[in-house]
């Protein structure tokens, strides 16, 4: 439920906040005084199609909140859960901002949502009833809900609709199978091609840099040869590196002999001497050993460009080359036991459809035999609200459905969530005339007691927590109008209500009163809106009642309230 509405710079609303009551707010004020724009700014808030004609006159932004309770929903917990959005203390705060370009912004808890997000939040928590537009219960398809709620079946309910997902999860596995009959032949055709042009190749991890090593060392042989032979040249030539080592290691040696401080420096060239000779022979050995060959070169070029044909159609490592050949065998054994799981499939199917079939029957059965229970209710609430002997009837009926696999008496049906059977509320307001759909009634008068009839005895059970009526009163009066008041008054028991209101009947019942009205400051009108104390709310109740505050409609506005009490 609503604890606190603020609204800034929307329409006629230049700064306005409203501290709700979790029982029957009222908000009431003359024609024209801006009632409507507090439910438009929450229609927005919880979803509805915002426009930039609804920013206040020279704002670039209009900013609307809610801080709501949600009363420990399981639903919403877990759908805020789901989009990373925690809650505090029970309570969710809903932040809309419509901007000057067109667009707008929504959030909850700070975090932005979608507006399907928003729309979906809101669904659950409120329900808006005005002039037809956005009542829940004159779409049909809701009714089917409404009766289960009144029926107490949530647990068959819920035992069908995991037989209903299991059901369609066979369904498109079969399917699945089905499809992969017609491909079945070219596919395997395929694994077998890549499993063992893959095992083929034999392929050995770090193999790639070694070859990539050898095919560089081939490639540049003559290079390696020409280079290895001039450097020998320079170690063993006459002239060379190791005759010249050779004689200072001999002169120096004859100097040791004339003079012992030399003696290290014989030794050190000595040492360097045999170590240029071990380089020499390395050398000549390493030479040697090079025998190029151009069938090999090309061996090794093969191979690498094999392998980088594999890493281009299978991965760009090893790794992922030999995880595609175990998932290519994988799937192979998995088609050659695909008439098995057919099989398999084929029997967890008709077992799901007799288990579906078996629970939509019984719940089928308990909507027909207790739908007259409810009938009964709806009629009384009706009659009680001023309707002359009206009608309501519960319409059950099923589609035939020739692909369906639920059978009722040997007929193909359409199968939902719900069960088989198709829910509609009818009703005739009137004697003598035909029931019919809820949406084609066409007095709003009619259409406010019957929602609040249904609501009286469906809303018990359903998720909503707040429930918003916008001149639902329209077109009555009266006695009729004490009736009305007293069921909204009853039901803001259960739930909060936020109602615009002309009449003093049900304004008399607010547990919280609002009064909109009209101000002009420095040539710009603005709507403003109060919070009644006792003393104000009767003197509202007098206007309302007579159109005037007088020492008269004072009185009867206090008896009036005094009264409902």
């Amino acid at each position: 439920m609503i604890s606190n509405l603020t609204v800034r710079n929307f329409a006629l609303i230049e700064n306005c906040e409203l501290n709700l009551s979790e029982k029957l707010n009222i908000i009431s004020g003359e024609t024209g005084s801006g009632k409507s724009i507090i439910i438009q700014a929450l229609a927005i808030l919880l979803g509805d199609r915002a426009s930039v004609d609804q920013i206040r006159s020279g704002m670039d932004e209009a900013i609307l909140t809610a801080t709501i309770s949600i009363d420990n929903n399981k639903y919403i917990t877990k759908y805020l859960d789901n989009l990373g959005i925690l809650i505090e203390n029970d309570e969710i705060v809903l932040r809309r901002n419509l901007l000057a370009s067109g667009k707008s912004r929504s959030f909850i808890n700070g975090t932005q949502v979608t507006s399907k997000e928003l729309s979906y939040i809101s669904s659950i928590l409120f329900d808006f009833h005005g002039q037809h537009d956005g009542i829940g219960l004159l779409k049909k398809e809701t009714h089917i809900r409404y009766l289960d709620g009144y029926l107490k079946i949530e647990n068959k309910i819920s035992k069908l609709q995991e037989l209903y997902h299991s059901l369609n999860t066979i369904k498109k596995e079969l399917e699945q199978l089905s499809k992969n009959e017609s491909d079945k032949a070219k596919k395997i055709e395929l694994l077998e091609y890549e499993i063992d042009e893959i095992e083929k190749a034999k392929i050995q991890q770090g193999e790639d840099n070694e070859l990539n090593e050898k095919i560089k060392i081939f490639s540049n042989m003559e290079k390696i040869v020409n280079l290895s032979n001039e450097l020998s040249t320079l170690f063993t030539d006459e002239k060379g590196i190791i005759n010249m080592l050779k004689n200072a290691k001999n002169i120096t040696g004859q100097l040791a002999e004339l003079d012992k401080d030399f003696s290290q420096n014989e030794n050190d060239l000595t040492d360097f001497f045999y170590k240029v000779e071990d380089i020499s022979s390395e050398l000549i050995n390493r030479v040697s050993k090079y025998n190029f060959n151009t069938q090999q070169l090309d061996e090794l070029i093969e191979r690498s460009a094999l392998y980088d044909k594999l890493k281009k159609k299978y991965g760009g490592s090893f790794e992922t080359i030999l995880k595609h050949c175990e998932t290519a065998k994988k799937e192979l054994s998995d088609m050659d036991n695909q008439e098995e799981k057919k099989i398999e499939l084929l029997e967890q199917l008709q077992f799901s459809v007799s288990q579906y079939t078996k629970i939509a029957q019984e719940i089928s059965v308990l909507r027909k035999n207790n739908s007259q229970s409810l009938e009964k209710s709806i009629i009384e609430e009706l009659t009680y609200l001023g309707m002359s002997d009206p009608d309501f009837k519960v319409n059950l009926t099923v589609e035939e459905d020739e692909l369906s696999p639920i059978l009722f008496n040997g007929i193909p049906v359409k199968y939902t969530l719900y069960g088989c059977d198709k829910v509609e509320f009818l009703i005739s307001p009137n004697k003598g005339e035909p029931v019919k759909s809820l949406s084609k009634i066409a007095s709003g008068g009619e259409l406010s007691r019957i929602i609040l009839a249904l609501k009286s005895i469906l809303g018990k059970n359903d998720s909503v927590r707040t429930m918003i009526f916008d001149e639902i009163d329209v077109g009555i009066g009266g006695k009729v109008a004490l009736s009305v008041s007293s069921k909204i008054k009853q039901l803001s028991k259960e739930k909060q209500i936020i109602c615009i209101t002309h009449l003093p009947q049900i304004a008399a019942n607010g547990d919280g009163n609002f009064l909109i009205h009209k101000e002009v400051n420095e040539g710009r009108t603005s709507s403003k809106i109060l919070k009644l104390d006792e003393r104000q709310k009767i003197s509202e109740i007098a206007r309302m009642l007579s159109g005037s505050l007088t020492e008269n409609s004072l009185k009867h506005a206090e008896e009036l309230i005094t009264s409902l009490k």
